[in-house]
């Protein structure tokens, strides 16, 4: 039996690194709440999802702006982006897509990329419950297991209380974009 998926709207609050091996991290934020997540991407990921929170423009269009403009060019809306699941240390999203003649298309992707695109097209971000919490999906028996979240005061902490924070945590607890 599937149980229904419960999400929170969130944001990306901003991109941080990873002090242990400078890899960078997108905190996404509770639009109604204070909890946060924290997502390991690459570093061209961060890069693109920098540019599309500045609104940065280059002469020519890289890949995440060369698909809005195929969306726009094709009259079809970013309607809102999930990242609904993780499995074995990896999250998993979905783009929802609205065409011309109000066609819903679901495309799964990386979180990273529909982090961007949302970005780029001021789309909703909804996060899975179980996503948020860390829980993973498990075989019936299983324990769930939980990824660690840090709270606000934890990532207000200084840089070296941070390292003695992440130097806590293994690397298996942190998942992939």
């Amino acid at each position: 039996m599937k149980t229904e998926k419960k999400f929170q709207e969130m944001r990306v609050a901003g991109i941080a690194s990873d002090t242990r091996n400078m890899q960078p991290v997108v905190i996404l934020r509770e639009v109604s709440g204070d909890r946060e997540l924290y997502i390991w991407i690459g570093p061209v990921e961060a890069m693109a999802l920098q540019r599309a929170m500045s609104k940065e423009v280059f002469q020519r269009p890289l890949t995440h702006e060369l698909l809005r403009n195929l969306l726009e060019k094709l009259d079809a809306q970013l309607e809102h982006i999930e990242i609904d699941d993780l499995k074995d240390h990896t999250y998993y999203a979905t783009i929802y897509l609205k065409t011309s003649d109000s066609k819903l298309i679901t495309l799964d992707a990386r979180p990273s990329d529909s982090l961007v695109l949302a970005t780029w097209t001021g789309a909703s971000i909804f996060v899975s419950e179980r996503v948020i919490q860390g829980m993973t999906e498990t075989h019936i028996g299983e324990e769930p297991r939980k990824k660690v979240v840090f709270s606000q005061e934890d990532v207000e902490k200084t840089d070296e209380e941070l390292t003695k924070i992440l130097e806590r945590i293994k690397p298996e607890d942190l998942g992939n974009a």
